[in-house]
Order: C-alpha cells, then sequence, then structure tokens
C-alpha cells in the first residue's frame, strides 16, 4: 500500500509539472504546432524520471498498478466534456455516420494489416486503430485493458498516435488541396481522419469557417463511436481462437465504456450546466468534471512513462510508427474520393 501511494503521488506529480509547463512552452514557441499536449508531456516526462538510476527498477510494477487505476476514471470524467448537441443538430447526419464508419473501418484494417507486415504484436496494431480511427489518446487507454495491452505497447502507440496528429495538421490542408478538395470537404476531411479534437478543429480552420464547423461536427461523431468500437472489440476478441495471450484470454467490455456513454447522455441532459466558482474562475460543472479527467489521464500517462522500458521502445518504435503512418495515408486515400463525390 505504500508504494502504491507513493507511486500516485509521483504520477501526480509529474501529471501536475506537465501541466504547469505546457502553456510556458506553447507561449514561449509563439503557439506552435510542434509543442506537445499536455498528457503526451506527461508522458515524456515520466519517461525521464524513469530513466533515474533504480526508480523503474523499484516502482515498475507499482506505476503499472497506477496506470491501471487511473485509466478508468479518466475516461468516465472526460465523457462529461462530449457535447452531442451538434451531432444531432446537423444536416445528411446518414451520410456523416456512413462516411465515419468507412473511415474507422479503413483505419483498423490497415493498422492490422501494416502492423502484421512490420512484426507488431496484435495488441499494438489494436491500439494503433483504435487511436487513428477514433479519438487518439483516449481511445487507446479505453481499448487497452480489453486488449490486454502492455506498457510498452501503450507507451508506443499514444506517442506515435501524438506525432502523426501534428504532422497531419500542417501536411493534410495542402496535401489534399492538390487534389482539388474545396473548403468544405477540407473541413470534413480534417474531423474525418485526423487523431485529437483539437488537432481536428485547427486543421479545419485552415479551410475556413464552414470547415471548422464540419471538422468539429465529424470528429464529435468519430468520439461518439468510442463506446461501439470497444463494444466490438470485445464482442471480436470473445470469438477469436489461437495462439498468443490475446486470443487466449476472455476479452471483456470495460465498465467505464458504460459509463463513458452514461456521462455523455448526462451532459446532453442540462443537469451539470450550472456554474461552479473554484478559486477566481467559474465554469460549468461538467467542465469541472472534465478537466479532472484530462489530469488523471496524464497522471496514468505519466505513470505508464515511468514504467516503459526504454531499449524497448528503441527497437519496436521505428516499426510502430511506419504502421500508424501507413493506416492515416490508406484512411485519407479512401476517404478523398468519397467526401467530394457525397458532400
Amino acid at each position: 500500500m505504500g508504494h502504491l501511494r507513493l507511486g500516485w503521488w509521483l504520477a501526480a506529480g509529474v501529471a501536475l509539472a506537465a501541466r504547469l509547463l505546457q502553456p510556458q512552452l506553447f507561449d514561449a514557441f509563439d503557439g506552435s504546432r510542434f509543442v506537445p499536449s499536455t498528457s503526451v508531456l506527461a508522458l515524456l516526462f515520466g519517461m525521464v524520471a524513469g530513466g533515474l538510476p533504480g526508480l523503474r527498477a523499484r516502482l515498475a510494477s507499482t506505476m503499472k498498478t497506477v496506470s491501471k487505476q487511473a485509466i478508468p476514471i479518466a475516461i468516465v470524467a472526460i465523457g462529461f466534456g462530449l457535447d452531442l448537441e451538434p451531432l444531432l443538430a446537423s444536416g445528411q447526419l446518414g451520410v456523416s455516420v456512413g462516411l465515419v464508419l468507412v473511415g474507422m473501418a479503413v483505419a483498423f484494417g490497415a493498422s492490422m494489416l501494416f502492423g502484421k507486415l512490420f512484426g507488431l504484436d496484435p495488441r499494438a496494431s489494436m491500439l494503433l486503430g483504435a487511436g487513428t480511427a477514433v479519438c487518439g489518446n483516449s481511445a487507446i487507454m479505453a481499448v487497452a485493458p480489453t486488449v490486454d495491452a502492455k506498457e510498452e505497447d501503450l507507451g508506443l502507440s499514444i506517442g506515435v498516435i501524438n506525432l502523426l496528429g501534428v504532422l497531419m495538421v500542417i501536411a493534410l490542408p495542402p496535401a489534399v488541396s492538390s487534389f482539388g478538395v474545396t473548403n468544405a470537404e477540407g473541413g470534413a476531411l480534417a474531423g474525418l481522419t485526423v487523431h485529437a479534437v483539437p488537432q481536428a478543429i485547427a486543421t479545419g480552420e485552415a479551410f475556413g469557417a464552414e470547415a471548422t464547423v464540419l471538422a468539429t461536427v465529424f470528429k464529435l461523431l468519430r468520439v461518439v463511436m468510442l463506446a461501439p468500437v470497444v463494444f466490438l472489440l470485445a464482442f471480436v476478441l470473445r470469438r477469436v481462437r489461437g495462439e498468443g495471450d490475446i486470443q487466449k484470454k476472455k476479452a471483456g467490455l470495460p465498465w467505464f465504456v458504460l459509463l463513458f456513454v452514461v456521462a455523455a447522455v448526462i451532459r446532453a441532459l442540462g443537469p451539470l450546466d450550472t456554474d461552479l466558482k473554484l478559486g477566481v474562475e467559474s465554469k460549468p460543472i461538467w467542465s469541472w468534471i472534465q478537466l479532472a479527467g484530462k489530469f488523471l489521464l496524464g497522471v496514468a500517462l505519466a505513470a505508464i512513462g515511468m514504467s516503459l522500458d526504454i531499449k524497448t521502445l528503441i527497437r519496436v518504435g521505428p516499426r510502430v510508427l511506419l504502421a500508424g503512418t501507413c493506416a492515416v495515408v490508406a484512411m485519407v486515400a479512401a476517404l478523398v474520393p468519397l467526401v467530394r463525390w457525397l458532400l
């Protein structure tokens, strides 16, 4: 119990340092898109802390426990930040959902295919598929318990997904514009393909005001798909038989995915819209819960960073990056003609 408490304090301290430093870095580099998010900084700081003499050897197993305890609470709390209203108010919902499903299917299929080609553990490929298809870090963390992911797979997948997300913000607008994609179509593609919500919106802004709205709507549609993806993955894994731990273990649906859906519904009903003042800042109650969830996500990532084996990351990392890049390219290539045809 003493080691576990110490692990929580260490991970929380690293996450707090990342939260305090990230805005300073953002300002220092004049809002550069290359500045990592708070969660990614927490992972990186955790890796640095884990490299201190004797720390990882003594606390590696403890940090794995910390991350497993923090992830469910973080995912549920983040669910309170999901706004369903723009989705319900948007037109052509059926076409939009169809495009999202096609993009997700290609992302998952390509991740599994290229993961196999590059010799990745199937669990790492599934994490890449979830992060690419749905919503980056949150999707990876939500899927991890279902596929019984290793800490190394988690760390690598999160690092690669965030790197690719930053690159897409920069590369997607000029790349798809060369194929004659218009402003509105560009916004839709941003929402359909870019990994994290802020990154998708930022990419949409490059195509104009209307594109920004479309980027937001399509990205939120993908976030809503988080629970169905975990449901489907758990269902499929229960029926897979063959060699390897992932096939032999009975996959189940994590309880926190159900509560993620409940949290989104509660947010939509409005009981948590009342402003709550903490210190000098006033926000709706759901916003404070979401903020706490993001901090806990940072705690989980810091703990993962402190438990990672750097040698394994160096050995496997390039292959994960290649597989993730190929999956993104495949998803964009499949969606460009569909978006131009249907929108």
